[in-house]
């Protein structure tokens, strides 16, 4: 049975308290803290709003009566945001009219508590929704990334790429495509065995995660394949950083069963050209990669032969 904490442990969760009554926060973040959440704090609307994009806690107690924005707006504004509009909401307010309460739902909360409120109850509450919360990111994540990886997989990349081409409209900032195939992997296959490739394909995977910046998205295309979608990168930018990782990648053997085992990539760069179709960019540092492999691989390729 899959066991939710040991993916989720609860020190690896953050529970933002906003409430500007500091008795109030005080209580909640003793008792929190010792069931090992982190907790951060806001003490009204304002600060929230500001805090939360950054922080992205995975629970938000939210109070209702604050100086300036009410805790409904601030819920609201929170819902009409899609990077945080997925973190569930507790109201935890002495509003507890029945429609307060409707208030309360209608904004987008998934729970109302009234004050004074019971500590265990509350963090029952917490440890409830924290749990669906973590099942739904499960759920997610599954349909989002490849088993064996753990990389996003093409679909997901697929719609990073989109985005990526809807935020140049708006930014005219490029970005740029590197497409990555692992050299001779066939070979290696039949050679050290499939569980052998496998053991390969997640080191690689490691060390593309591992040397990108975090607004990069790394995914496996499929098989051997791997796609680096890099915002704010120009082609020229994309061909240095795909040099980095092959020189990485061919200066260090991967160690299988006590063998060492050789690995180089090729790789082949394309940068979005404004009004163009994505697949257009797509098949364009694909076609460049073909180039790398049938011209000596172990390359990074940016031009048409």
């Amino acid at each position: 049975m899959l066991n939710l904490e040991e993916l989720f442990p609860p020190e690896s969760m953050t529970v933002m308290i906003v409430d500007d009554t500091r008795p109030n926060v005080i209580v909640l973040q003793r008792a929190l803290t010792s069931t090992g959440y982190n907790i951060s704090v806001a003490f009204d609307g304002e600060s929230a709003l500001d805090l939360i994009p950054k922080l992205k806690p995975d629970l938000i107690l939210l109070d209702v009566m604050m100086p300036g924005m009410n805790g409904f707006d601030v819920c609201k504004r929170l819902k009409e945001d899609p990077e945080v509009s997925d973190i569930p909401v507790i109201f935890l307010t002495a509003m507890g009219m029945p429609k307060d309460v409707l208030m309360g739902f209608e904004a987008g909360a998934v729970d109302y508590i009234t004050k004074p409120f019971n500590l265990q109850e509350v963090c029952v509450r917490v440890k409830t929704h924290l749990t669906l919360s973590a099942a739904i990111k499960k759920l997610v994540q599954d349909s989002e990334t490849d088993s064996l990886t753990g990389l996003f997989n093409r679909r997901t990349l697929l719609k990073k790429i989109e985005n990526e081409a809807m935020r140049f409209k708006r930014n005219q900032k490029p970005f740029s495509l590197l497409f990555a195939d692992i050299d001779f992997f066939k070979k290696i296959n039949d050679t050290y065995g499939h569980a052998a490739g496998d053991e390969i394909l997640i080191n690689i995977s490691n060390l593309l995660n591992t040397e990108t910046r975090e607004v990069d998205q790394v995914g496996r295309w499929g098989g051997e394949e791997f796609l680096l979608l890099l915002p704010e990168t120009n082609l020229e930018g994309a061909v240095l950083h795909g040099n980095k990782i092959r020189e990485l990648i061919s200066a260090k053997p991967i160690i299988y069963d006590g063998q060492e085992i050789q690995i180089t990539m090729s790789f082949g760069v394309s940068e979005y050209i404004e009004d163009a179709h994505i697949e257009k960019t797509i098949d364009q540092a694909d076609q460049r990669l073909y180039i790398a492999k049938n011209s000596g691989r172990n390359k990074v390729v940016s031009e048409d032969a």
